[in-house]
């Protein structure tokens, strides 16, 4: 049976037991503890991770961020197929087993699925994201071509992700700009076929003081363009150097260009890769600075 190295970068218990129990047989569980100031202990693993061997690396003297910690794992790993497993997720018992059927399948080099919602309590709060969501990124289908639409929004969180472990190793380094999931599934999406399983096989916790990833630390335009289009540009910049001939290079240039330049025709031209963003960006442009804050608050409340 071939080994999945499932790469950890945060835990808790229920996490932990539920890597511990799944259906599939050859897993190994390598755990970086990205936290220096504030070490776990190691005794934990021990006690959760009673069936499947574990690596603890060795901690760096500084926080390398969760993007490099999933990169310093990956280089790490061996296995021939590798699982991303990040924030206090659970997983179900057949989630790798699922999966690496499906990609075998498929013959993908990526596979994601669906997912659930639970609060602090472990109530779930949504059965499927897939059934009750109409965002583009949470209804595509095996076998689209997404590479495009994902450069500007994540089509699938890191959590849902099983990867063939070769390819994988292949997409490092990842861009420093932008998320090791969002990295991943570009590369993956251009080299090859990515697959989506239609059930959920994951539950993705929500906190109640949980604030949307897009407008997280954003307080102004000036944050807005620091802190989210100059870094999904300079991603851009990354993947395009990976990838020069990139069939869909002008579209994606273009797009950029017209965020960063606030060009509300182009925006608007352009919009259809990714629709959220496009109307975000062309309502900046069009409010005074004094009333971002509401911008803000609506765009928190209904996105």
């Amino acid at each position: 049976m071939k080994k999945v190295s499932i790469l950890l970068s945060i835990y808790l218990k229920l996490q932990l037991q539920s890597l511990n129990n799944q259906t599939y047989q050859n897993i190994e569980v390598l755990i970086n503890d990205d936290c220096p100031e504030d070490p776990c202990d190691p005794s934990i693993f021990k006690t959760y991770l009673t069936k499947v061997p574990f690596k603890l690396f060795p901690q760096d003297n500084h926080n390398l961020g969760y993007n490099k910690s999933f990169e310093k794992l990956l280089k790490n790993s061996d296995g021939e197929y590798i699982a991303f497993c990040d924030q206090d997720d659970i997983w179900f018992p057949n989630k790798i087993e699922k999966s690496i059927s499906v990609l075998e399948k498929e013959n993908a080099l990526l596979v994601a699925s669906d997912r659930q919602i639970i609060d602090e309590n472990n109530n779930i709060v949504k059965e499927s994201v897939r059934k009750e969501s109409k965002k583009i990124w949470e209804r595509w289908h095996t076998g689209d071509d997404i590479a495009k639409y994902n450069l500007f929004t994540t089509f699938a969180i890191g959590m849902v992700i099983v990867m063939k472990g070769d390819y994988a190793r292949s997409t490092i380094p990842f861009s420093s700009y932008t998320g090791h999931d969002k990295w991943v599934i570009s590369c993956a999406a251009t080299d090859g076929k990515v697959a989506f399983i239609e059930e959920p096989l994951v539950q993705y916790r929500r906190h109640s003081n949980n604030v949307s990833g897009i407008l997280k630390g954003i307080n102004c335009k000036q944050d807005y363009m620091r802190k989210r289009v100059i870094p999904d540009s300079e991603a851009i910049n990354d993947f395009l150097t990976k990838y020069p001939n990139f069939k869909d290079k002008q579209e994606v240039l273009a797009f950029n260009d017209a965020r960063k330049n606030h060009s509300i025709t182009q925006l608007f031209h352009y919009r259809y890769l990714s629709p959220d963003i496009a109307a975000f960006d062309i309502m900046i442009s069009l409010t005074p600075s004094f009333m971002f804050p509401f911008l803000l608050k609506i765009a928190r409340k209904y996105g």
